[in-house]
């Protein structure tokens, strides 16, 4: 059973690196899109959305991999550091829906606006690191918030 509860803690953590790190990754991506013409552009569009796609997907092993360490180790659901987890994630799922999509629909249509396009979606992405470092810090630290 422990070496059970390691594997799916080390896939745990390695799925935090692969949602938050690609984050990162975004930041020079968007500051190269400033300068871009059309059709690089184009190109750094479709890089930062493979990103998000990584970003999605690593966030559905970090769920599935966390119900299962709940489930086989001593913490139970309504622990602090959890609940807010959840409560948060939840947050973040919707954020994450809203943040980036609309925006990038909008690549390639009348309603582009490159500046606005760029401001959105530096600004989203500060916000969705900020949001994930929070979890990241709760599930770390375990703070006995009550």
């Amino acid at each position: 059973m422990r070496l059970f509860h390691t594997l799916f803690l080390y896939i745990h953590i390695v799925s935090a690196v692969g949602s938050i790190g690609p984050l990162f990754s975004l930041i020079p991506i968007i500051k190269r899109m400033e300068s871009a013409d059309t059709e690089q552009l184009s190109g750094l569009v479709q890089s930062f959305q493979s990103a998000i796609i990584v970003i999605k997907h690593a966030g559905h092993v970090l769920v599935v991999s966390g119900i299962i360490l709940i489930i086989t180790s001593g913490w139970t659901w309504t622990t602090s550091w959890i609940v807010l987890t959840i409560a948060i994630m939840v947050g973040s799922i919707v954020f994450l829906a809203r943040a980036f999509k609309p925006t990038l629909k909008t690549f390639g249509t009348q309603e582009f606006n490159k500046e606005l396009f760029i401001k959105k979606l530096r600004k989203a992405t500060w916000q969705y690191i900020l949001i994930l470092l929070i979890m990241l810090w709760l599930m770390v630290a375990k703070p006995a918030l009550w």
